[in-house]
């Protein structure tokens, strides 16, 4: 399942999702302005490459928390550059914003804990995928296998004709209470 291409797409879709929004979230609170549109699609594109290209096999619980942390990362200097390209919202005063702002290293273990938290849901959300895929091939095999078995239903054949030199078969006719309505309608008399 994981090698198809639109599986792929769909896996490394949902890690994006995953990965960029508690990481801009996390960004936002922690450095008191809003990340700006174009950052967070910059950032989403990365993350999805990169996703997109690692997603050939399902990965260990440590394989996706290294990638957790390299997607936060990246988009945590993505999000850095983008705000100070003044994508963030100014409505804030410079010392309110100085107020809000969380240390560096506050910044980083906000990002940590969203990647330990983005990789820990990421790893349920796929084990309950292949579990519930492995529980439907188990349930679909069999039932295919007594649907394949069961008789097939006779061909249609072509009717047949009874030849004009035979003479009909005596007996009531088929179409003794039917009720013709064809013809020109009725004229009531004035």
């Amino acid at each position: 399942m994981s090698e198809s291409p639109p599986c792929r797409s769909l896996r490394a879709g949902v890690f994006t999702l995953v990965c960029a929004s508690l990481s801009a979230i996390g960004h936002a609170v922690s450095s008191g302005q809003d990340v700006p549109l174009s950052g967070l699609l910059l950032g989403g594109a990365l993350v999805w490459a990169m996703a997109w290209a690692s997603t050939t096999r399902r990965s260990g619980l440590w394989a996706l928390t290294a990638r957790m942390l390299w997607g936060q990362f990246a988009l945590h200097v993505t999000f850095s550059v983008a705000q100070g390209w003044g994508g963030g919202h100014g409505d804030h005063g410079v010392g309110e914003m100085a107020a809000q702002s969380m240390s560096a290293w506050a910044m980083i273990a906000m990002h940590v804990v969203m990647a330990l938290m983005s990789a820990w849901w990421l790893r349920l959300g796929e084990d309950a995928l292949f579990a519930f895929l492995g529980f439907m091939a188990l349930s679909l095999v069999p039932l295919l296998l007594v649907v394949g078995a069961l008789s097939r239903p006779e061909p249609v054949t072509a009717p047949r004709f009874i030849p004009l030199d035979r003479p009909l078969p005596a007996g009531p006719s088929v179409l003794r209470h039917t009720r013709v309505l064809r013809g020109p309608p009725v004229l009531l008399a004035a």
